[in-house]
């Protein structure tokens, strides 16, 4: 009977042995899968790091980077700023991916989830408009890009008019090369040459003459811009037009910003803008076409067209709230931190030239078709704020602000005055009028905001099924550069 208890409790030991070999082994099991799961988090946190190589920035670097996950919503409207409960990035941490590429991050913040208006997953048929431009061919480089964002697959036509510097036509094959790299992007494009000797003013103003013996039964619109105007939102530009009866008269486009120009030029759709002339008002100036060259000697194209109007019909300019001439001076921050979206803005190549010195103007040019990436993912999110937190703004595309003061962030918009556009600008040249500055555009303005800290969009790219942005601020003092990491997806599943 002795011998059976002694069995039973060595039995019952051998038992709980096993139970707690079984239990050690589970656990360490568990703690390995536990630091698997936290190396390849930080393996996929740290693997960004060396994308950040091919930035044209300086290293060590402060850096921090967040994944938004944008969703549409059909009952949602664009706002002037949506407001986030929470953080939009976490610390910054020191990475140098040059330098020491296996020093991983620290910390990697969730994804987001970022609710936008519905928009468009298809281009906009614009084949009711013909666009044309008056460039020289070298311009176009620049110029190509721009135009495959706003008119790609749009179904829409361009006439580009090129001569060569030193106002000769170009050659046949030059100019066939450049309408076949256009086409190979998307874009309906036949370029034109123009004749020699001609001078700048009289070929924009042919345009109209151009595009008018160039349209088709579907063609209602013909617009003239330059080759520096930049269309965020085709449908958008699609439905403003829809709004005007098109077998009507109508001299469609944007005044100045610059009230000194309004006052010297007069009220006229200023070309940067664009300008939409209705196929009925065209043919008007087709017909007084050789009368319009002769009398007019003004010395930009844009007038020429206004002068042609204004003097052979009763049509007046209608303008429309959205387009841009963009003769603003200085730090153009308040207009594209506005948290509007532009029909079209100009000037973005080489800054408004009146009175600004070069390095302002430097300043002033924008890698506009890069900022416009976000577009495919979230639609019309292209300069779109949303405000993380109580003193964090990101105007999409072009900056993350932070507000070294809370409350001057939270008076404004409390009061509301975070819908105005803040007043960045330099000042505008003095006119004898009531109306000053630049208020009849773009108007009303508030002050410029003291000890906010801007973080500037300095590249993106389209990887990983999404977009990646990168913003920057220039540190002062020898202290590292810091930048900021925003990848975008519409992939819900990338949580």
């Amino acid at each position: 009977m002795l011998l059976g208890s002694r069995s039973v409790v060595i039995l019952f030991l051998l038992c709980v042995s096993l139970v707690l070999v079984r239990l050690r082994n589970h656990s360490v099991s568990a703690n390995l899968q536990l630091q698997a799961g936290g190396q390849d988090n930080q393996t996929g946190c740290s693997g960004r790091l060396a994308r950040l190589k091919d930035l044209d920035i300086t290293f060590p670097i402060k850096y921090a980077r967040r994944d938004i996950i944008i969703k549409a919503n059909p009952d949602l409207a664009r706002t002037s700023l949506t407001q986030i409960d929470a953080p939009l990035l976490s610390d910054v941490q020191l990475v140098d991916p040059v330098n020491a590429p296996n020093l991983g991050m620290e910390q990697c913040s969730p994804p987001l989830i970022l609710e936008v208006p519905a928009f468009p997953k298809q281009p906009t048929n614009a084949s009711h408009i013909i666009f044309g431009i008056s460039t020289y061919m070298q311009r176009m480089d620049d110029s190509i890009p721009h135009l495959q964002r706003s008119l790609a697959h749009t179904s829409t036509r361009l006439v580009v008019l090129a001569v060569d510097h030193g106002e000769v036509t170009p050659g046949s094959k030059e100019m066939a090369a450049l309408e076949t790299r256009m086409r190979g992007l998307g874009i309906d494009a036949t370029v034109v040459g123009a004749p020699k000797g001609s001078s700048m003013p009289v070929r924009y103003f042919s345009l109209a003459k151009v595009l008018y013996e160039k349209r088709n039964s579907d063609t209602q619109w013909i617009s003239i811009l330059d080759d520096d105007t930049f269309l965020p939102s085709m449908h958008s530009l699609v439905d403003t037009l829809g709004t005007y009866d098109p077998s009507k008269d109508w001299y469609l486009g944007a005044m100045s910003e610059d009230w000194w120009s309004v006052m010297v030029y007069g009220m006229m759709s200023f070309g940067g803008g664009g300008t939409f002339l209705s196929i009925p008002i065209v043919a008007q100036i087709n017909h007084h076409y050789d009368t319009c060259i002769k009398e007019s000697y003004a010395n930009q194209g844009d007038i020429r067209i206004f002068q042609c109007i204004t003097e052979h019909t009763t049509t007046k300019l209608q303008p429309i709230t959205g387009l841009h001439q963009t003769d603003i001076g200085g730090d153009l921050s308040g207009f594209y931190e506005s948290g509007r979206l532009p029909l079209s803005v100009h000037h973005w190549k080489t800054g408004w030239h009146f009175e600004q010195k070069p390095e302002q103007r430097v300043l002033n040019t924008y890698p506009m078709a890069k900022m416009h990436l976000v577009s495919d993912v979230c639609g019309d999110c292209f300069l779109q704020r949303w405000q993380f937190g109580s003193n964090t703004i990101l105007s999409n595309g072009f900056s993350i602000s932070t507000y070294t003061n809370q409350n001057v962030l939270a008076e404004l918009v409390k009061n509301n005055n975070v819908d105005k556009i803040e007043d960045t600008f330099m000042p505008t040249r003095n006119v004898n009028s009531f109306m000053k500055g630049y208020e009849h555009s773009i108007g009303p303005l508030r002050p410029k905001v003291e000890g906010k800290i801007q973080y500037k969009f300095l590249d993106a790219k389209q990887e990983d099924g999404g977009v990646r942005q990168y913003y920057i601020y220039r540190a002062l003092d020898q202290q590292p550069d810091i930048v900021y990491e925003i990848f975008w997806t519409g992939d819900e599943s990338y949580v």
